[in-house]
């Protein structure tokens, strides 16, 4: 995709944001930005679904783009039987919606258990899980079998869903509780291998673009209100304490974009991981440095800074730990 037509994908999506109580994947249909062309998808790349994702992070957007056209997507695409074609074909055409249990994109997720019932498949046990803003039709869950960790689809009704009691309770999180759940097979050990580790590499990218959303936003929040806001005569932007703060999150914001952009092109354990890292620093430290460059008004419930401060602390667990990220950087550079 060229760079004006990246330009145009980011001004519609703003427009679409704009709009109150929509969820991005219905305004503009981005479900199958991810899905191949010849699949009844865009056939879009990781270029284009990073900055989606930066926009929806400037939004604080409660979509179920995360969900449904990341993970969801990525975990389908890697699979080969007919159910999950059929549900990848029902996905990127926006007809479903799907909510995926962490144990599908996160290796240190509690552990779900599939097995053979009267010959039908059935999972039980508990883990978090994302959900989407539109009640989502069916569960993608990893669970362990006899043969090895397996991909499931479970029907909405019959997950027990309970949201997640978090600091940004719009994120979408949720605790799913399946008791002997009926399920439908999807992938295979070695699918489902390929499948959970390209999602988790690929939800990384996408969390940190949307990390560095907050950031960008957040700086510029700060700087308008430095530029605006009066003390002793001038400007506080004028003062040395304000402008030095407003520069290191400037820089943390720019490396932070600089790093994801080489994540996006090396595809690497490396690259991913570190975007991970320095984006979510760049949204801690921005969103924190809004909250006080604002000053009294900044620590208000009123005030949206803190809606900001609140996503990128539960982003910077999204994937994981950062104990998790920074012992597979150090693992993949044969540190440890």
């Amino acid at each position: 995709m060229s760079d004006d037509m990246l330009d145009d994908l980011r001004a519609t999506t703003r427009r679409a944001l704009a709009a109150d109580g929509a969820d991005i994947l219905d305004e503009l249909g981005l479900a199958g930005l991810l899905v191949d062309y010849d699949r009844g998808g865009l056939g879009l790349g990781e270029r284009e679904m990073t900055l989606v994702a930066t926009e929806l992070g400037r939004a604080l957007s409660f979509s179920g783009f995360l969900a449904t056209a990341v993970l969801g997507v990525t975990l389908l695409s890697d699979s080969d039987t007919a159910e999950a074609a059929g549900l990848l074909e029902e996905l990127g055409s926006g007809q479903s919606r799907c909510a995926v249990a962490s144990s599908s994109w996160m290796p240190s997720a509690p552990t779900v258990i599939g097995q053979l019932v009267d010959g039908h498949w059935a999972v039980s046990g508990s883990t978090l899980g994302l959900f989407t803003p539109s009640e989502p039709d069916t569960v993608l869950v990893a669970a362990a079998t006899p043969a090895g960790t397996q991909l499931f689809s479970v029907a909405r009704e019959y997950v027990s869903v309970t949201a997640a009691d978090l600091l940004d309770p719009a994120r979408g999180m949720a605790q799913l509780e399946f008791a002997a759940a009926a399920a439908r097979l999807l992938a295979g050990p070695e699918q489902t291998e390929v499948a959970t580790r390209r999602a988790y590499h690929r939800g990384l990218v996408a969390v940190a673009a949307e990390q560095l959303g907050i950031a960008r936003m957040c700086l510029e929040m700060s700087v308008e209100y430095a530029k605006s806001r009066t003390q002793f005569g001038s400007p506080i932007g004028s003062f040395q304490a304000v402008k030095h703060r407003c520069a290191e999150v400037l820089l943390d914001v720019e490396l932070g974009d600089a790093v994801l952009a080489e994540a996006v092109v090396g595809r690497s354990v490396v690259d991913d991981e570190l975007a991970f890292i320095v984006a979510t620093r760049a949204a801690l430290a921005a969103s924190d440095a809004c909250i006080q460059i604002h000053g009294g008004i900044g620590f208000t419930w009123e005030h949206k800074a803190h809606w900001y401060f609140r996503r990128a602390r539960v982003n910077a667990t999204l994937m994981g730990p950062p104990s998790v990220h920074r012992a597979a950087i150090a693992g993949s550079l044969d540190l440890v």
